[in-house]
């Protein structure tokens, strides 16, 4: 029996071979026969042609959450922003940000770019906390 091609767990299935995998079908081959052809498992040929059967298209389901709204480019310049000036918040950087990227990018859009580069969004320290000692000589 011959080897299957190593494929990753979530290698996906191109359009050209959903058409085969369809025409298969339509030739009255089973699905173990399908899979074989095609290189591919039959629980997955049968889960195509059950989506064609049902809803007559043969396309992969959407995303199951938004695209993002800046870009590579973009994102260097949050991080480029957050490194430069160490005070600086996510707010003012959403407000920076916002004539480059020609729409608006939330603070919290910001928080998440600077984390995926390593960094933290901060807060810029208004003072240094005082204690009870610092708060009589203070008075004194």
């Amino acid at each position: 029996m011959p080897r299957r091609k190593q494929r990753s767990a979530f290698d996906q299935v191109s359009e050209f071979k959903r058409g085969r995998i369809v025409a298969y079908r339509d030739c009255a081959l089973s699905f173990r026969e399908i899979g074989s052809r095609v290189g591919r498992n039959e629980t997955t040929v049968m889960r195509i042609c059950d989506r064609w059967m049902q809803e007559g298209m043969m396309d992969r389901g959407g995303r199951s959450h938004p695209p993002q709204c800046t870009t590579s480019r973009e994102d260097r310049k949050i991080v480029h922003m957050a490194v430069t000036d160490l005070s600086v918040t996510s707010r003012a950087i959403a407000q920076h940000i916002e004539p480059v990227t020609h729409h608006s990018v939330s603070a919290r859009t910001i928080q998440h770019r600077l984390q995926q580069s390593g960094l933290s969004a901060r807060r810029p320290l208004l003072g240094l906390p005082l204690t009870l000692n610092h708060r009589r000589l203070l008075h004194q």
